[in-house]
């Protein structure tokens, strides 16, 4: 969409927050986040052809929704609280909530809440550039998203103070 003068209203991501479920499925935020997914969900084809199907044509109706996987990429620091929740989460396979919570405008968020399982996780360490941390998850049952609060001013000073969840358990 564009703006009365024909400029796009695009966004960035700046701001973006990640929380992910903790063992007592509380939510924790993920630290250092450069880049989430989201569910990319696919109904699968159901083929209903039958012998009068017109024009001889196979006729389909859509099927269950497959919620899909998506890889989570984060600045990895060994030790953090960040990596001991990835690794658990990994470890232990449980299903567990998680909340996005991104720009909807220049001051509203936008609240994405769901489960997820983290499948595998990767580690980068380059010689000369930031280690990285590849987290790939799957996105289990359904999503439900909303309009959200303000978002928090974000600078130097106050950019890793983190904004509380609404609601704790997301999706619960």
């Amino acid at each position: 969409m564009a703006d009365d003068n024909g400029n796009s209203e695009a966004l960035t991501g700046y701001g973006t927050e990640f929380w992910l479920g903790d063992a007592a499925m509380v939510l924790e935020e993920l630290d250092e986040v450069t880049e989430i997914p989201f569910a990319e969900e696919t109904a699968d084809d159901v083929e209903v052809t039958h012998f009068k199907s017109p024009k001889k044509r196979k006729e389909y109706k859509a099927g269950m929704i497959e919620p899909g996987e998506g890889t989570i990429t984060l600045n990895y620091i060994p030790g953090s609280d960040t990596d001991k929740l990835i690794r658990a989460a990994h470890n232990d396979g449980k299903v567990r909530p998680y909340r996005a919570i991104v720009p909807a405008s220049a001051d509203t968020s936008w609240v994405i809440d769901g489960f997820l399982i983290v499948k595998s996780r990767g580690r980068a360490v380059p010689i000369g550039d930031r280690m990285t941390q590849s987290v790939n998850v799957r996105f289990t049952g359904a999503t439900e998203e909303k309009a959200g609060g303000k978002l928090p001013a974000l600078t130097d000073d106050t950019a890793s103070a983190a904004s509380v969840p609404a609601e704790e358990g997301a999706g619960a």
